[in-house]
């Protein structure tokens, strides 16, 4: 079967190109650590709730694994506008983590990701 020699090849080049990467994948995650770290002190006490009526914000991982899925976009304005409608400043850090995380750390992942597995 050709497709199975293709296929096992791919998944060598995948399992070459994983160590190699993983240098910009610790750097990205612990970017969004130090974001999320700032956004858990910044808004902890504010006593804001989210759309969906939790709690914003409400301990560390929480802060994390929604700064974690605003790097998706999948929640992007959902996440901001507690902040945005207390004080219309406080979308700045928003922007500021987007454009580092979205725009610049995932081109560079990508970037890393694309020349290793075209190296290996």
């Amino acid at each position: 079967i050709p497709e199975g020699r293709q296929i096992r090849r791919a998944f060598r080049n995948i399992r070459r190109t994983i160590p190699e990467i993983s240098s910009v994948l610790i750097l990205f995650l612990l970017v969004i650590f130090l974001f999320s770290m700032m956004f858990y002190k910044l808004f902890k006490d504010k006593g804001m709730t989210k759309v969906e009526g939790t709690p914003y914000f409400q301990n560390f991982f929480d802060s994390y694994w929604d700064l974690y899925v605003l790097v998706t976009t999948a929640n992007s304005p959902d996440i901001m506008m507690p902040a945005y409608d207390q004080y219309a400043f406080y979308s700045i850090f928003f922007i500021v983590f987007e454009v580092v995380c979205v725009y610049i750390f995932m081109s560079i992942f990508l970037a890393v990701v694309y020349n290793n597995y075209r190296k290996n």
